[in-house]
């Protein structure tokens, strides 16, 4: 037997796996907070790096100089 998570995205898709459960093919488990998705990796795959950060932050000093001598 194996066990998946499912999202579901439609009230129907539902309905369909109570259907699945009815012909015994399934087995619909009750929500439990410890089968909550768990946050993906790529959560800070576009995170910059440090020289990256320290540059745009020089940019926008220099930005902010710039208006206020205006």
């Amino acid at each position: 037997m194996q066990i998946v998570s499912v999202e579901l995205l439609n009230e129907e898709a539902l309905k369909l796996l109570q259907v699945l459960e009815q012909m015994k093919l399934i087995r619909l488990s009750p929500k439990t907070d410890a089968a909550a998705p768990v946050q993906p990796k790529r959560k800070w795959a576009g995170s910059i790096s440090k020289e990256t950060a320290a540059k745009m932050l020089e940019h926008v000093e220099q930005s902010r100089n710039e208006w206020e001598r205006i």
